[in-house]
C-alpha cells in the first residue's frame, strides 16, 4: 500500500507532492488548534474576569477598610489635639476619597458572581454613611484652636468620637465578612479556570500524539519525494562554491523542476556575485560605477542604480549642508558676541550719565542747602530714587542678556545646599515657616544659574508674603527624564490673567512707587530654565497663595564619577 502511494506521488510535480505531504498535518492541526484556541479563550475570559473584577474587588475591600480605619484614627487625633493638616485630610476622605472608592468597588461588583459581595458591602456603606455624619459634626464642632479649651465642646467631641469608634468596630467586622465573600467568589471562579486548563492539557496531549504520528508518515514521504532531490541540488551549489559549477551543470541533465532550479541557481549566483561587487564598490564611495542589468525587469539592479544615485546626491547635499551649517554657526556666534558687547557697552554708557545726574543733584542740594524747601528736597530725593531705579533696570537688562548662557561651566550641584545657602543669604524673619524636602536631588547645572533660579523664586515667596503666618514649601518630584521643582507659599496669590505677564521682563503687579522692583527677576528665571531645556509655570489664584513650578533635565553621571 505504501509503495503504491509513493508511485503515485513520484508521478506528480514537486509542488503537488509537497502539498499532499503536508495537507493532512495542516488540516488536522487547524482543527485541533481551533478547538484549543476556543478552550484557551474560555480560560482567558475567566482570567480576565479574575484580574479585572474578582481579584481587584478583594483589594478594593481592603482599601475601603483602610480608609474607614484612617477616618477613625484622624477623628481620634482631632478630638485631643488640633491639627490643620489632619482636619483637611479627614475632610478630603469624607468628601472625595471614600465616595471614589465606593463607586469603584460597586462598578467591580457588576461582574456576575459578585452580587452577594455587593449586597453585603451596601450594609457596610449604610453604616459608614451614619458614621460620616457624626465625623462631619465633629469637624464642625472643632473648627479652631479656641474650641479645644471649651470644656463643653471638648466633652461633646469626646462623646461623638466614642460613638464613632464603637460603630466603626462593627463596620470592621462587616468589612472582614465582605472580604471573605470576595475571596470565596474568586476561588470558585478559579476552580472553573483550572478545570478548563485540565481539559486543554488533555486536548493538547492528544493533538501532539496525532501530530507526531502524522509527521512521521509525512517525513517518510517527504524524504522520498523531496529531500533526496534537494540533496542533488545541494551538491550542485557546493560545486558552485568550489568554482566547478559550469562543468557540473553541463554534465548534469534533469527535465523536472530540479533541473530548472539548477539553471536558475546558476543565473542567480552569477547575478548576485556581480551585484555584490557593485554594491561593495558603491559602499566604498565609487558612485560612478556602472550597474549591469540582467533584464528589463531586473528590480535589484534598478534598486542598486537608485541607491547609487541617491548616495551620490546625498553626498553632494551633505557637503552643501555642512558648509551652510558652518556659515550659520559662525554668524550666530558673531551675533551673540555683538549682543553681549552691545549690552555691556549700553549699560556702561547709560550708567555714567546716571551717576553724573545723581552726583550733580547731591552737589546742588549741598550748595543750596540753606535755600531749599522741604518740598524741593523731596523732589531731589525722588529724582535720585528714579536714577537708582534706572540703574537697577540697566543691571537687570544686562543680567537678563547673559542669563542661562554658561552651559560650558556646568557641574554637579546639590540643590538642597543651594536652597539652604539661599535662605541663609536672605535671612527671612522668624515668623516664616519654611520647609524643604530633605531629598532634594543633585543636578547637573551651572552653579550661578541655579543660584539665580532658587534665589529669585525664594526671594519673591518671602518678599511678597503678607500672611500673618507665612509658610513656604520647597519640594520636587521625579519624572521620566527631568526633575519638577515646586516652591509654594500662602501669600496673596496671583490672579489668572497675570500668570503669563509676570514672566515678561520689567512687568510688575504692584506699582513701583509702592513696592520697589525692576520686574526682571522672573523673566531671568524663565530664560535660565528654558536655556537649560526646561519650562516654568505658576499655579495660583487671588488670595490663595502661589505655586511656582520649574523643570530641570536629569543627567547621568559618568561611571568614574
Amino acid at each position: 500500500m505504501f509503495s503504491f502511494i509513493l508511485n503515485i506521488l513520484n508521478n506528480l510535480k514537486i509542488g503537488t507532492r509537497s502539498a499532499l505531504s503536508f495537507f493532512a498535518i495542516i488540516i488536522f492541526a487547524l482543527i485541533t488548534s481551533i478547538s484549543a484556541i476556543l478552550l484557551l479563550q474560555y480560560s482567558k475570559n475567566i482570567d480576565s474576569r479574575l484580574s479585572k473584577s474578582f481579584n481587584p474587588v478583594i483589594n478594593a475591600v481592603k482599601d475601603i477598610h483602610q480608609v474607614i480605619d484612617e477616618t477613625n484614627r484622624l477623628s481620634s487625633d482631632l478630638v485631643y489635639l488640633p491639627s490643620y493638616d489632619k482636619k483637611l485630610k479627614l475632610e478630603k476622605i469624607l468628601d472625595k476619597q471614600y465616595q471614589g472608592r465606593k463607586i469603584f468597588f460597586i462598578e467591580l461588583c457588576l461582574e456576575p458572581g459578585l452580587e452577594l459581595v455587593k449586597k453585603r458591602f451596601l450594609k457596610v456603606d449604610y453604616n459608614f454613611e451614619q458614621v460620616m455624619v457624626k465625623q462631619r459634626q465633629l469637624l464642625e464642632l472643632l473648627t479652631d484652636k479656641a474650641q479645644y479649651t471649651d470644656a463643653t465642646k471638648s466633652a461633646k467631641a469626646e462623646s461623638l468620637y466614642k460613638g464613632i469608634n464603637n460603630e466603626i468596630k462593627h463596620i470592621d467586622q462587616y468589612c472582614d465578612e465582605v472580604e471573605l465573600m470576595a475571596i470565596e467568589a474568586s476561588r470558585s471562579l478559579s476552580s472553573q479556570k483550572f478545570a478548563s486548563y485540565r481539559t486543554l492539557q488533555i486536548l493538547l496531549l492528544v493533538m501532539m500524539i496525532v501530530v507526531v504520528l502524522v509527521s512521521i508518515t509525512s517525513l517518510v514521504i517527504t524524504n522520498e519525494t523531496i529531500i533526496n532531490p534537494v540533496k542533488e541540488i545541494s551538491e550542485v551549489l557546493n560545486s558552485v562554491g568550489k568554482g566547478e559549477i559550469i562543468t557540473l551543470m553541463n554534465n548534469y541533465q534533469r527535465k523536472d523542476e530540479i533541473g530548472d532550479i539548477i539553471e536558475s541557481t546558476k543565473n542567480l549566483t552569477q547575478g548576485f556575485k556581480t551585484k555584490a561587487d557593485v554594491a561593495n564598490a558603491i559602499g566604498k564611495g565609487n558612485y560612478d560605477i556602472q550597474v549591469p542589468l540582467q533584464s528589463k525587469n531586473d528590480k535589484l539592479g534598478k534598486a542598486l542604480i537608485e541607491m547609487r544615485n541617491n548616495l551620490k546626491q546625498s553626498k553632494i547635499n551633505e557637503v552643501e549642508n555642512l558648509r551652510e551649517l558652518e556659515t550659520y554657526t559662525h554668524n550666530l556666534e558673531k551675533r551673540n558676541k555683538e549682543l553681549d558687547q552691545f549690552a555691556y557697552i549700553t549699560s556702561h554708557d547709560l550708567k555714567a550719565p546716571l551717576r553724573g545726574i545723581n552726583n550733580l543733584s547731591e552737589w546742588i542740594e549741598e550748595d543750596m542747602a540753606d535755600k531749599m524747601t522741604d518740598e524741593s528736597r523731596k523732589y531731589f530725593d525722588m529724582m535720585r530714587g528714579r536714577v537708582h531705579r534706572m540703574e537697577s533696570l540697566i543691571n537687570s537688562l544686562l543680567k537678563y542678556s547673559r542669563a542661562g548662557r554658561a552651559n560650558n561651566e556646568r557641574e554637579w550641584v546639590e540643590s538642597r545646599q543651594v536652597v539652604l545657602d539661599t535662605l541663609k543669604r536672605f535671612a527671612p524673619p522668624e515668623r516664616f515657616a519654611i520647609y524643604h524636602d530633605e531629598t532634594l536631588p543633585q543636578i547637573f547645572a551651572n552653579r550661578k544659574d541655579i543660584d539665580d533660579v532658587f534665589g529669585e523664586l525664594l526671594n519673591n515667596a518671602i518678599r511678597y508674603n503678607n500672611s500673618s503666618e507665612p509658610v513656604i514649601n520647597i519640594t520636587y518630584k521625579t519624572d521620566v527624564d527631568k526633575y519638577i521643582f515646586c516652591i509654594s507659599d500662602n501669600g496673596p496669590g496671583i490672579p489668572a490673567e497675570y500668570h503669563q505677564k509676570i514672566f515678561t521682563i520689567f512687568q510688575t503687579l504692584e506699582a513701583r512707587d509702592q513696592f520697589e522692583s525692576t520686574g526682571a527677576g522672573l523673566a531671568i528665571v524663565k530664560k535660565i530654565v528654558e536655556e537649560n531645556g526646561g519650562e516654568i509655570w505658576v499655579e495660583s489664584e487671588n488670595n490663595r497663595g502661589a505655586k511656582f513650578y520649574f523643570t530641570w533635565k536629569r543627567a547621568s553621571k559618568p561611571n568614574n564619577s
